[in-house]
This record gives structure tokens, C-alpha cells and sequence, in this order.
């Protein structure tokens, strides 16, 4: 059986890895969500970003609160992974333009481009002093703002099911971070948790419909 208290103690042993390690792994974990097209990948990064989230949550919030954050973030870590193994494991996107630079396609290295000066953007305003919320910690503060404004990129980015949703998911990250700043209570921590299990839900079905058109649409062409 699970033991919570003692996972929880495995936390503060951990405590290096809530600094700036953590900052750097939500800033590449979003940069892949927002880049990559391959599901494994995508199913891996979520993982390891919400795993990293988690960690900076121990700045803002009690041990046991925080581990119910983990724990929400797990459960919608498993719906995300079986829905993606639902869709097939293949490339959400096909045809990804004229390869060039590093063989990557135009629209892979546009989605590059972006990637970066989005992340510009959320560097500037962590550092720009202009926050109308009080600021826990300035890494905390930074990796939520680059997780915000990562998840609304992928958002204009794709209008495949599981890209929007991880765009969301992404964007909920940064911005309970924020939030959980400002309010730090259970009830808030509770209502951040079912929206993004909904989320997780929405996607799940989003994908189903996605992928029983498709053999409908591929049943009627045979």
C-alpha cells in the first residue's frame, strides 16, 4: 500500500533539486512540449515537468499539501499517458514541411523560434519587477511564468487534441504556481487539482472522438 508520510519525507532530501535545477527543468520540459511532435516524448516530458512543479510547490505550500499536488499531477499524468497509448504512439503532427537547418522541417524550426522568444518574454517579465502579485521566490516566480506563457504558445501553436491539452495543462502549472503564492490555501489547491484532472478527462475524450472518426472516415474510403 502507498505510504504518503513516508514519500513525503523523501522531499525535503530533495531539496536542491526545488532551486534553480527545477527552474531549468520546467523551462526545457515546456520547450519540448511546445517543439516536440513525437507522444512518447511529449507523455515524458509531462511527467518530468510535473514532477519538477511538484517540487517548487514545497516553496509555496505545506509538505502534505504539496504531496497532494503530486499526487493530483500523477493521476493526470496516467489519464494523458493512456489516452496518448489510446491515439497510437505515432507523431501528432505529419508532414512537418521542407527539412533545412539540422533537418529540421519549417514548421518544426518555427516552432523553435517561438519557443525562444516566448521564453525571452517570460524571463523579461519575472525580472522586470512589474508583478501585481507578491513573488515567493524569484525562481519559483521565474519557472511559473515560463510555464504560463509556454502553455498559451502551444495554444496558438496546434489545434490537435493532445497538444491543446498539454498546452493547458502547461498554462495551469504556471499559473497555480502563481496562484498558490498568493492563496496557499487546501480548498484553492483542491479546486486547481479537479480542473486539471478535467482537463486531463476533456483530453482523454477528445482523443477517443478523434481517433474513431478517423477509422469511421478510413472504414468509409475502404
Amino acid at each position: 500500500m502507498f505510504n504518503m508520510p513516508g514519500a513525503l519525507e523523501i522531499i525535503p532530501r530533495l531539496a536542491y533539486w526545488t532551486g534553480p535545477p527545477a527552474v531549468a527543468a520546467v523551462l526545457v520540459t515546456a520547450a519540448l512540449l511546445g517543439i516536440a511532435e513525437d507522444r512518447r516524448l511529449l507523455v515524458f516530458a509531462l511527467a518530468t515537468q510535473y514532477l519538477f512543479v511538484g517540487l517548487l510547490y514545497t516553496h509555496l505550500l505545506a509538505l502534505p499539501i504539496a504531496g497532494i499536488k503530486m499526487m493530483a499531477g500523477l493521476i493526470v499524468w496516467l489519464i494523458v499517458f493512456l489516452s496518448a497509448q489510446q491515439g497510437g504512439w505515432q507523431p501528432v503532427l505529419t508532414g512537418s514541411g521542407t527539412h533545412g537547418l539540422w533537418g529540421l522541417g519549417a514548421r518544426a524550426r518555427f516552432r523553435v523560434f517561438a519557443v525562444i522568444l516566448v521564453a525571452l518574454i517570460g524571463w523579461k517579465l519575472a525580472t522586470s519587477g512589474v508583478m501585481p502579485f507578491p513573488v515567493a521566490s524569484e525562481h519559483v516566480t521565474f519557472g511559473a511564468l515560463q510555464l504560463a506563457c509556454q502553455g498559451l504558445l502551444m495554444l496558438g501553436l496546434t489545434g490537435r487534441p493532445l497538444k491543446t491539452g498539454l498546452g493547458i495543462l502547461t498554462f495551469l502549472s504556471g499559473f497555480g504556481l502563481l496562484y498558490s503564492g498568493v492563496e496557499p490555501a487546501l480548498l484553492v489547491v483542491g479546486v486547481l487539482a479537479v480542473v486539471d484532472v478535467a482537463v486531463a478527462l476533456a483530453i482523454s475524450y477528445l482523443i477517443s472522438a478523434d481517433v474513431t472518426s478517423g477509422r469511421f472516415a478510413h472504414g468509409v474510403k475502404r
